[in-house]
């Protein structure tokens, strides 16, 4: 049975950074996102009839560049339920886990937000922009003093 995370970094750090430097001593364990498990488990479901407003979806950079396929993997999973999501391609929010959190770091992780995950958070409406990233959904609401929710929130919010 495979574990299921829901923040990519950990997930991806126990999936393939602990294997390389634990090796044997790792230990057999699958570690899955939560899009990786939820596809698999929606396959066989139906895509419903897609309606309503756009949700926008905010990667995080270690999940994008790790595994490119995400956005649309989790466009899909949105489908199979009638929602439309839509990939906003923006680069690294500037946390970096705890980077952002010291204050040494702290202008260059604002900085970094500049760049592109401020000027699409002024132009989206945020309570339908969706961040897979723990550290992201913190820089938002540190910067922009209200957060964002993970997409697994917002299909919740979905289906009930």
């Amino acid at each position: 049975m495979p574990m299921v995370g829901v923040d990519p970094a950990l997930v991806l750090c126990y999936r393939d950074e602990y294997k390389l430097a634990l090796g044997e001593e790792r230990g057999e364990f699958n570690v899955l996102l939560a899009n990786e498990w939820l596809a698999s488990a929606l396959e066989s479901q139906p895509v419903a009839t897609v309606s309503g407003e756009s949700w926008y979806f905010f990667g995080h950079c270690t999940e994008v560049t790790a595994l490119p396929g995400a956005p649309a993997q989790w466009a899909a999973i949105f489908a199979r339920f009638g929602a439309k999501l839509e990939n906003v391609s923006v680069g690294c929010c500037g946390m970096a886990g705890t980077y952002g959190h010291e204050a040494k770091n702290h202008k260059n992780s604002l900085g970094i937000y500049e760049l592109s995950w401020h000027q699409a958070m002024q132009r989206l409406p945020r309570n339908r922009c969706l961040a897979t990233g723990y550290s992201c959904r913190s820089q938002v609401k540190r910067v922009e003093g209200t957060g964002v929710r993970h997409p697994v929130q917002a299909l919740l919010e979905i289906i009930k």
